[in-house]
């Protein structure tokens, strides 16, 4: 890492978004620092190849659409209903409400500007008399033989919509002004400059009376995220998107792929093959096995294990695991286990046991073996391997974004 942008940017690092390894400096995290002047991008391991980055070190232009699919990939990480994701969403959302404002734009290109009208009957002058109201509720009072009511019951609309309203305009042209960089969308033709939206706590409460007026569910949950917004926006003027469980991501975009691309592992020279068409329905997931046989015994601690990947398909049962690392220097034993403590959960049938592990590159897509178990250790006619599969970084997240 260049030292002329560790000064740069000094006052926004924190103690872990910077590591050492025997290369030298490295960022810790993927995503974005934005001053007033410039912009810190930090993508993920293997994104470019060392021809990628001289030709962008020649001139920074080729770098504006790698940016761009950063940026989507964020967004669609933000958007996933994925529990696996919440730690990701957590980091994302740390230094601005990112989640809160993509929800109320969703609303937003729906259902448009909130204009649900409240109903208020009361006792008055002014607004529309509602006479079966007024003849069970008003006070009655006989002067002079005519009948007087003392206050007519009426009904009047209030237009809490309004302000609803501009809070939505304020948070969706807020953030794109703020981030027009990252989100390329229109913004909402509402004026909002004579409400105060820097003094978050008026703008929460108000928002909190208006909520016990409302009764759908769309517009429950409209008011619950600009509630969220409001509590969450940073003002210390601090533009950061810093995504420490980028690991996280990966998993979830190799988990898509090989549920919708997959194919088969050759046997004759243990290629993984995947087809182009992107229509399989695999059920590759994380699966936890409760192995301790003392797992019922109430009070007592015991273990399990969860593969990345396990999937079983006729005679065939794939165990893989998702390694986002810039390369392996050691022996993966948890892989190994996978298979030995597996193998048998064969409910009564022969498998074959693929094991693996599924790595970034920014080549094109190889294989390795990263272990092979030696005949005098295994059982007769057994084999044992773990293959490593390098699918290019940049390709699955296109993927990802299109198809997954």
């Amino acid at each position: 890492m260049k030292k002329d942008v560790e000064r740069k940017f000094k006052s926004y690092f924190k103690y872990r978004d910077i590591k050492t390894n025997n290369k030298g400096e490295y960022f810790n995290f993927v995503g974005f620092i934005f001053t007033e002047e410039e912009a810190l991008v930090s993508f993920p391991k293997h994104f470019f190849s060392e021809e990628d980055l001289a030709v962008i070190n020649k001139s920074s232009l080729n770098i504006d659409a790698h940016i761009e699919l950063l940026f989507k990939l964020i967004q669609k990480s933000i958007s996933k209903k994925n529990k696996n994701l919440y730690k990701v969403k957590q980091e994302i959302n740390k230094s601005y409400p990112f989640e809160s404002f993509l929800k109320i734009y969703q609303y937003y290109l729906k259902y448009g500007l909130f204009t649900q009208e409240r109903e208020i009957k009361k006792y008055g002058q002014y607004g529309k008399i509602l006479w079966k109201e007024t003849l069970k509720k008003s006070p009655m009072v006989i002067n002079h033989g005519n009948l007087l009511f003392m206050q007519p019951i009426v009904q009047k609309f209030v237009t809490d919509y309004v302000f609803i309203s501009k809070c939505m305009a304020y948070v969706i042209n807020t953030t794109i002004n703020k981030f027009y960089f990252f989100f390329k969308l229109p913004r909402v033709t509402l004026e909002y400059r004579d409400i105060d939206f820097t003094n978050s706590e008026v703008i929460i409460k108000n928002l909190m009376q208006i909520k016990p007026f409302l009764f759908k569910d769309i517009h429950l949950r409209l008011i619950e995220d600009l509630i969220a917004y409001f509590k969450n926006q940073n003002y210390d003027g601090k533009l950061e998107i810093k995504i420490y469980s980028f690991h996280l991501i990966w998993e979830d975009m190799i988990k898509g792929y090989l549920n919708k691309y997959f194919l088969k592992i050759n046997d004759d020279n243990e290629e993984i093959i995947f087809e182009h068409s992107g229509d399989k329905n695999h059920n590759f997931q994380k699966r936890k096995f409760e192995l301790d046989s003392r797992r019922n015994i109430k009070g007592l601690k015991t273990y399990n294990i969860q593969p990345d990947y396990y999937y079983e398909q006729g005679e065939n049962k794939y165990i893989f695991d998702a390694k986002y690392y810039t390369e392996i220097n050691k022996l993966d034993y948890k892989q190994i286990s996978y298979y030995f403590l597996l193998k048998n959960y064969e409910n009564g049938r022969i498998i074959k046991v693929y094991n693996a592990l599924i790595l970034p590159t920014s080549e094109t897509e190889i294989k390795n073996i990263h272990f092979h178990l030696d005949k005098e250790y295994c059982e007769v006619d057994e084999e044992f391997k773990i293959v490593e599969y390098y699918l290019n970084m940049r390709r699955i997240i296109q993927i990802y974004l299109n198809n997954c």
